[in-house]
């Protein structure tokens, strides 16, 4: 009876195995998808891969961990969630081989201050608010080292720590770390804080307002672009090269440009 039980679970395994490799169709396109404005960016394209002979299939988590991981299965062909520093490290730490196929955005990323207007007017010994995961809390590090307020040792490093801070002139500290998602909260109380404006949304700023510093395009945050990401062995079939070709085009280019560059700029 055991033995029979064991068989057939086996076959069930089997099966729920072979239905989940196959459930993308050869004319189909599932991409995952996290947060705005990414799913209004493929209905925008809908169209256009139909055209190609593709059904574009969108499918939405509330998570970044999920859609890379349905991605290495082969049960999503590409997500656009992260930027290549996070795909990095989710690589390194699954042994994945997940590749960013094509740059679409890069988020605003600037220092808030509700109390000063200039980087000289912050007192010697301010204490900023910074996000509390590894790779925002190195991003924002690098920003304050672009804004001259503290100097790094090693600003090429992937992850960096306060123990990397070489410099700090007005001897700031930084004890707030909290989760993005909490970091608008806390700039009530904190009044300086570096944060995405897109998690600023409940403080309703307009345009710049109270950003004393936005991180500067170079070769170290071009990489930080929010983009589209494959796998190794399907970096260049034919449905990817479709849904990169309809991505790149100047109506999505101008897509956000009027629709999210309160919190975004193009990045092709």
């Amino acid at each position: 009876m055991k033995k029979m039980f064991l068989i057939f679970t086996t076959l069930l395994l089997s099966i729920i195995l072979i239905s989940c490799s196959a459930s993308i169709k050869e004319d189909e396109i599932h991409v995952g998808v996290a947060f705005y404005p990414m799913k209004d960016i493929l209905l925008l394209i809908e169209d256009d891969l139909k055209e190609e002979g593709y059904k574009l299939k969108i499918q939405e988590f509330s998570d970044y961990q999920v859609p890379n991981n349905l991605l290495d299965k082969k049960e999503l062909d590409a997500n656009m969630i992260q930027h290549e520093y996070f795909l990095n490290e989710f690589n390194k730490a699954n042994k994945t081989t997940l590749k960013i196929k094509m740059n679409i955005y890069h988020a605003t990323f600037a220092l808030y201050s509700s109390l000063y207007k200039s980087l000289d007017d912050i007192p010697d010994g301010s204490e900023i608010t910074l996000p509390n995961d590894a790779t925002n809390l190195t991003r924002a590090f690098y920003l304050l080292d672009q804004s001259g307020l503290i100097k790094l040792k090693d600003k090429t490093k992937n992850i960096l720590t306060e123990d990397d801070i070489l410099e700090n002139p007005k001897n700031l500290t930084f004890n707030e770390k909290v989760p993005l998602t909490s970091l608008s909260n806390k700039y009530i109380e904190t009044k300086l804080a570096v944060m995405y404006p897109t998690y600023a949304l409940n403080l309703e700023l307009e345009g710049d307002s109270e950003r004393l510093y936005i991180e500067k395009q170079d070769e170290i945050t071009t990489n930080y672009a929010i983009s589209l990401a494959t796998r190794s062995d399907n970096f260049n079939s034919d449905k990817i090269e479709a849904l990169t070709k309809a991505l790149n085009q100047e109506k999505v280019r101008n897509f956000l440009i009027e629709n999210y560059s309160w919190a975004s700029s193009p990045a092709f």
